[in-house]
């Protein structure tokens, strides 16, 4: 059910008050600070409604409102365009990299340092990197009746290969016109560009095609970038990021790179940013946090990500703004040094 504009104010101050106090929000608090010229009842009664589409969630019957992961999404999408940083701030940005070691490693590092002051949460900048595997050249081996050899090779001419145990016996003249067909089709293809479209293949194409995209996501995962990391001391000023196992959670995100890869994986187009919110990630670990992400680099040759990852309450417009603006200067500063990319 669409929300009416009333709720949508309503569902607004909700979310805002929620993210600069941490607390269930009352109806007479929404009546205080929103600019609707109606009774606390008429707001219980829409708040009611909110609840029972799933915008809002209350910690027990009486409680205040408490914003759920549906209702940042719907925050998120109705945001205008942020605005960039001031311009003493931009000058201010700056002048800190103009101080710091003129390199990918330590201009990655002050972006991080930098993003995490601004916005209070911890930070993330990846090394700029040709981060997507892309299928080169496949070759199927006749190794018994019922078993072939997969190799694979990939872009950068790094070779992979995998141990293919096949349903129904296949000659070696049956795998060359298998691995002929599958180059001709997606030869030069991403893992992501395979993942959304293998199209219509027969069976044994079909196995082997499968097994080529989870090779290709394998090389990713080898090959992430280093990163660094800041304020992770910001993290923890939040209460419920604090308590508990959130702070194993906190340190098993830093560890695992499969962990940083799942969240990162999916690289926006430069210019856009992506916020992902709580449960719309796939891991159970990330749940409690929200992500927010902009690619950066020399488009074609290599690119870094530049990101967030915070509370799912976190301040959305001046995060998305921040990480926007410093993407993009990343960005003018990787293009003046692309010969050099690793």
């Amino acid at each position: 059910m669409p929300l009416t504009p009333r709720q949508a104010a309503i569902l607004q101050v909700v979310v805002k008050e929620h993210t600069r106090e941490g607390v269930p929000v009352a109806s007479e608090t929404v009546a205080q600070r929103s600019e609707l010229r109606v009774s606390p009842a008429t707001i219980r009664n829409d708040l009611a409604e909110l609840e029972q589409e799933g915008y809002i969630l209350r910690p027990h019957t009486s409680a205040g409102a408490v914003p759920s992961d549906k209702a940042y999404r719907f925050y998120v999408e109705s945001l205008q365009e942020p605005a960039p940083p001031d311009t003493e701030l931009q000058a201010t940005l700056r002048y800190r990299f103009r101080r710091s070691q003129p390199s990918l490693e330590g201009w990655s590092r002050v972006a991080a340092q930098l993003l995490a002051d601004l916005v209070h949460c911890m930070a993330i900048a990846t090394l700029p990197r040709a981060l997507e595997s892309r299928w080169k050249h496949l070759d199927l081996v006749s190794l018994q009746e019922f078993l072939a050899l997969l190799v694979m090779v990939l872009q950068g001419t790094r070779v992979a290969q995998q141990l293919l145990p096949l349903r129904q016996p296949a000659t070696q003249d049956q795998l060359n016109v298998v691995a002929n067909k599958l180059n001709a089709t997606f030869g030069g293809r991403s893992r992501r560009e395979l993942e959304a479209d293998l199209g219509e293949l027969e069976p044994l194409e079909g196995q082997a095609a499968n097994v080529a995209v989870e090779m290709l996501k394998a090389d990713e995962r080898a090959r992430f970038p280093d990163y660094y990391i800041d304020g992770l001391r910001h993290i923890f000023s939040y209460p419920e990021l604090a308590a508990g196992s959130r702070p194993r959670d906190v340190a098993e995100l830093l560890e695992d790179r499969d962990l940083m890869v799942e969240v990162f994986g999916d690289l926006p187009q430069r210019g856009t940013v992506h916020v992902t919110i709580g449960s719309e990630h796939k891991s159970e670990r990330l749940r409690p946090f929200s992500v927010v992400f902009a690619q950066y680099g020399a488009l074609e040759q290599a690119t870094g990500i530049l990101g967030i990852v915070g509370p799912r309450r976190m301040e959305y417009p001046s995060v998305i703004a921040h990480v926007r603006y410093l993407s993009g200067f990343m960005s003018e500063l990787v293009e003046g040094v692309r010969g050099r990319l690793p």
